[in-house]
């Protein structure tokens, strides 16, 4: 007599169901994913009790013949695949053939359904994954699943179920996740009879990121082959403590991808402000579906990327894109007895296209500095002649603050401008203009230095030599880990080479350096930060007028390369709130 046996189709159903229901978020996932696949313009989900006692999905899709109906709830039985082939290019949501009988099978189940041209529908019932009545009768076309008692028998799995608040808020996570994937598809929440979420089909993608996001969010798109990024984001001062509303959408379906999120988190890295937490963003990706494996893991909720770099560098432009067009300073505000850092749409004229408009040249302070269209730029050596003309308006320079801030009135509005970071913002947007133009000029060393990679290292400098010499660096591999450099930036230091290289062999072993693109912006990037003035540096008027000048028109003067914020604004309305006026 053998040991080994095939399970019956229930236990089958039931372990399957340990992968695929986790939760009434899982639930509810499965039923819109089939929902969309059979063409729904409309999806209703009602829950009773976060789900827990009851779930019910409405839509208004193609409905399914008797047959199909009671084939639906076999293992993989599905209609959107037929050969291996197939699973190559997935192009519909579900294809599994799981989810129906996992949820039947740990749960009491009932299925009216109705196929388009039918005078007819199909009511079943099934308990425990037991089919226990089918009537025929007169229904509206579309389908309705009703999911009670999730876990009936499965109580330790129904243990770990988490609050009525807690279950609600995944599902309406999910239902927006779908609505934000699918903006031409109507999708409503109701929770214990109180309509709780509405996404009309008439809202567009734009204005459903802002009704989920709660503000105007920035934007960008990108097309580039076989890949299109949308990108709604609100800037980093909006970060939160979880990752409740970041939305990774590709194809019409939520994802969890360390790929798309990592290329979110660069671009953040690069161009936000440096707070902490959890940026809000929607990600919305359409790549050809033989370029992705969605047949990963049963949920489907990961994925593989035939190219990930690809994906990776599309998302993380799309994202610096969005931040970029962000043309507003943070400001610190008075909310509830405390100050926080937050951004504010200006709300005078502000800068277009480099240039100041509605300038004031009404200033109640008794000396106002002008600067000229024509004044030179900041170099990368320290201020040299204060007796260069100085002659522009619409800002007016205070006082500079510990030798490190200096203030500046517009318009009624104070700015507190970090000298060492507005400096290195304006030098890395220079030095970034001239490397693309001009390459990266570099230093032959009479005396060539050592820099120990070790065994690690060497494998990214061998591979990616040529990489390494667009930086401005050439070596010669000498063993043991070691490297002999014979050439370097102009820009860096003397003593300073070989701890810089093994800074940017380091960069590329992480992969942070994929391209000429980013290995460029990092290096633009050290020049600013080498050679721009420092804190607790003395600045003469004439010298911090011509900062601020240059920092105007600059192309993000908001923040520093690495994320450090360069202004913070008050305006006057803030500063008597905070001195208890108002």
């Amino acid at each position: 007599m053998t040991t080994i046996r095939v399970l019956p189709d229930i236990v089958a159903n039931r372990i399957a169901a340990g992968e695929v229901v986790e939760r009434p978020e899982s639930v509810v996932k499965e039923l819109i994913e089939n929902a969309l696949d059979a063409g729904a313009t409309s999806i209703r989900v009602l829950l009773k009790n976060g789900g827990k006692l009851n779930i019910t999905v409405i839509d208004n899709g193609c409905g399914m013949a008797y047959d199909d109906a009671m084939l639906a709830f076999e293992r993989h039985a599905t209609s959107k695949i037929n050969s291996e082939q197939d699973l190559l290019g997935v192009a519909t949501l579900g294809f599994r053939g799981e989810a129906l009988p996992s949820i039947a099978s740990v749960s009491r189940l009932r299925l009216s359904t109705c196929q388009k041209g039918e005078s007819e529908g199909t009511i079943l019932s099934m308990e425990g994954g037991v089919l226990k009545k089918v009537v025929r009768g007169p229904l509206e076309p579309g389908t309705t699943i009703e999911i009670g008692s999730l876990f009936f028998n499965v109580p330790a799995r129904k243990k770990f179920l988490k609050t009525v608040e807690t279950e609600y808020g995944r599902v309406a996570r999910m239902v927006t996740s779908y609505a934000l994937a699918n903006p031409d598809i109507s999708f409503f929440l109701t929770h214990n009879g109180k309509q709780t979420y509405a996404f009309s089909e008439r809202l567009g993608l734009f204005d459903r990121a802002r009704q989920v996001l709660g503000e105007d969010p920035a934007s960008a798109e990108l097309t580039e082959p076989g890949i299109e990024v949308s990108v709604f984001l609100l800037p980093p001062e909006h970060n939160l403590r979880s990752p409740l509303k970041q939305f990774f959408l590709l194809n019409g379906r939520f994802i969890r991808d360390k790929t798309v999120s990592g290329g979110m988190l660069a671009a953040y890295r690069q161009s936000a402000a440096h707070i902490k937490g959890y940026p809000q963003v929607i990600i919305k990706l359409t790549v050809e579906p033989e370029m992705v494996d969605v047949n990963v893991h049963p949920s489907k909720l990961e994925v593989r990327f035939r190219h990930q770099s690809e994906v990776y560098n599309a998302v993380k432009t799309c994202c610096l894109n969005a931040l970029y067009s962000r043309r507003q300073a943070p400001a610190v505000f008075y909310q509830q007895g405390r100050e926080r850092l937050a951004t504010f749409a200006p709300e005078s004229p502000g800068w277009q296209g480099g240039q100041m408009k509605g300038d004031n040249h009404n200033s109640s302070f008794s000396r106002s500095w002008q600067v000229s269209e024509q004044l030179p730029s900041l170099r990368f050596a320290e201020f040299q002649d204060e007796s260069r003309p100085v002659v522009t308006a619409s800002f007016t320079v205070l006082a500079q603050f510990q030798e490190t801030y200096i203030l500046v009135e517009r318009e009624g509005e104070l700015y507190i401008i970090d000298q060492h970071v507005a400096h290195e913002r304006i030098l890395f947007e220079q030095a970034l203009k001239n490397i693309w133009e001009n390459g990266i000029e570099r230093n032959r060393l009479v005396i060539p230095e050592t820099a120990n990679v070790g065994p690690e290292l060497m494998a990214s400098v061998q591979e990616r030599g040529q990489l390494i010499e667009k930086a401005g660096y050439s070596v010669d591999v000498v063993g043991d880990g070691l490297v002999k450099i014979t050439a370097s930036p102009v820009f860096v230091p003397t003593g300073q080479i070989a701890a810089t290289f093994l800074e940017l062999v380091s960069m590329i072993a992480e992969g942070r350096e994929t391209d000429v693109k980013s290995l460029y912006r990092d290096v633009a990037a050290l020049i600013g930060c080498k050679a721009a003035i420092k804190a607790n540096h003395p600045l003469g008027h004439v010298e911090m007028t011509r900062l601020i000048a240059d920092l105007f028109q600059a192309e993000n003067p908001y923040y520093c390369p690495h994320g450090r914020p360069v202004i913070l604004k008050l305006t006057l309305s803030e500063i008597e709130k905070l001195f208890k006026r108002k």
